[in-house]
């Protein structure tokens, strides 16, 4: 997940929300299971709400629990 925002006229769907976001406003990007080929455009505020709802795990919580189902395996 990283802050965006361009001035390309475009626009997205948010899929935390499935609202319209335009790419001139500040919004985040984020990367399914740490795919950048899969990377989606969603509101900041949609982003903060799934975060303190424990949804949307950051990059270093998604490795840090990937590693432990990993070390379960063996």
């Amino acid at each position: 997940m990283r802050p965006a925002q361009s001035l390309k006229p475009a626009s997205y769907i948010c899929p935390l929300c499935d609202g319209m976001l335009h790419a001139t406003s500040e919004h985040a990007l984020l990367a399914p299971e740490g795919d950048v080929s899969r990377r989606r455009h969603a509101h900041l505020e949609c982003v903060v709400a799934a975060r303190r709802r424990g949804e949307l795990p950051t990059e270093d919580e998604f490795r840090k629990a990937t590693k432990k189902r990993r070390g379960r395996r063996g």
